[in-house]
């Protein structure tokens, strides 16, 4: 006996809203996505040859003497030269190729982007600094290159790369949650995430403290746009407000955990220093600063630092190397910060936390 059967009976697959965009951008960034993923065994290549050649130290503590050193050994090799030039070329074309599949799309994807409800704040007389015009990760335009940049990169660039070349197709933010979980007390009250972004770490404070009330601040109208959206779909009340993270306009005392993951190294020293100085103006008496950042040199193995600054330079990270050099320990504690910890979530990777504590009136 013969039997049909329609398609229509077929389930139909779930799709993200970065699915959405039409066959071309999906194929371009999928294949953006598998030169970088098969450029990484040639990069294991140039590390073997590096670690053989007896130029890393045991402690990096000159990246600059360390570069000198290894990058002849690097770039007499072909394995090298291919490598560098695949992700060089992948940062060049990434955003472009996921702007213009938006563009495409825009009618079915620009109603998934904006908040239906939720609106951003603007901080009155705040301007941007000087370092915010630079574009940061290689985002032709920076942040806000395009109106709807904060779910382009996030649905597109996070969903077809990074998820899949640093997540192994997993939660390449779980460990935003977990440092949320790592904050020193129990439970906070009122919460201020610095440079929020689309609010992935925003909304994993949200989860770790549901009773708290949170404000996530960040220079970029794109990126906050799509947080608030990504924040109503949550269901989690956030109030989202545009200002620089070391002057947001905030009250006095209004917070009693101030907290970021990965800002600081997209800012020049003495912008880090006035972040601390704001977290502490934010906070109240006994209140937590808690910061995640990337690594430090002397703390990475030899080659990922040799690799992480590489990386910096020709990846669009203007301020990575003082990052990786600044001693957060002695920023918080000229803030006025006692009780100051650093601690790896993952050892010898990134990200590195610091958290410290606002001294009570007592002491």
């Amino acid at each position: 006996m013969t039997t049909t059967r329609s398609i229509v009976d077929d389930p139909v697959p779930v799709r993200t809203k970065g699915e959405l965009v039409d066959q071309r951008g999906r194929a371009e960034l999928e294949f953006v996505r598998t030169i970088t993923t098969a450029s990484s065994g040639l990069r294991a290549r140039v590390r073997r040859d590096l670690e053989a050649s007896g130029v890393l130290p045991a402690v990096v503590t000159d990246i600059a003497a360390t570069r000198a050193a290894a990058d002849p050994i690097a770039e007499a090799s072909a394995s090298y030269r291919f490598s560098s030039a695949a992700r060089r070329w992948t940062r060049t074309v990434t955003t472009p190729r996921a702007t213009a599949a938006f563009e495409r799309r825009r009618s079915v994807l620009e109603p998934l982007a904006v908040p239906a409800s939720a609106s951003v704040t603007e901080a009155d007389g705040k301007t941007a600094p000087r370092y915010w015009n630079y574009e940061f990760h290689g985002t032709t335009g920076g942040w806000d290159g395009h109106e709807q940049m904060g779910f382009v990169h996030h649905e597109l660039v996070y969903h077809y790369l990074l998820t899949k070349v640093y997540g192994g197709n997993g939660d390449i933010f779980a460990q935003r949650a977990a440092f949320a979980r790592d904050a020193p007390a129990e439970t906070y009250t009122d919460i201020v995430d610095l440079g929020c972004g689309t609010g992935q770490y925003t909304l994993k404070l949200a989860e770790a403290y549901p009773g708290a009330s949170i404000t996530g601040v960040d220079l970029s109208r794109a990126e906050l746009t799509y947080a608030a959206r990504r924040a109503e779909d949550a269901g989690a009340t956030v109030e989202f407000r545009r200002a620089p993270a070391e002057d947001t306009g905030l009250p006095d005392a209004s917070a009693d955990l101030v907290t970021s993951f990965i800002l600081l190294h997209e800012m020049p020293p003495h912008a880090v220093r006035a972040v601390f100085a704001e977290a502490f103006r934010l906070l109240r008496p006994g209140g937590h600063v808690h910061f995640a950042d990337v690594g430090r040199y002397d703390r990475r193995p030899a080659y990922q630092a040799w690799n992480d600054d590489w990386d910096a330079e020709h990846g669009n990270e203007p301020w990575w190397r003082t990052s990786a050099t600044l001693d957060l320990v002695e920023v918080a504690e000229q803030a006025g910060f006692v009780d100051v910890e650093q601690f790896e979530l993952a050892p010898g990777f990134h990200p590195m936390g610091t958290t410290a504590r606002k001294p009570s009136i007592q002491e």
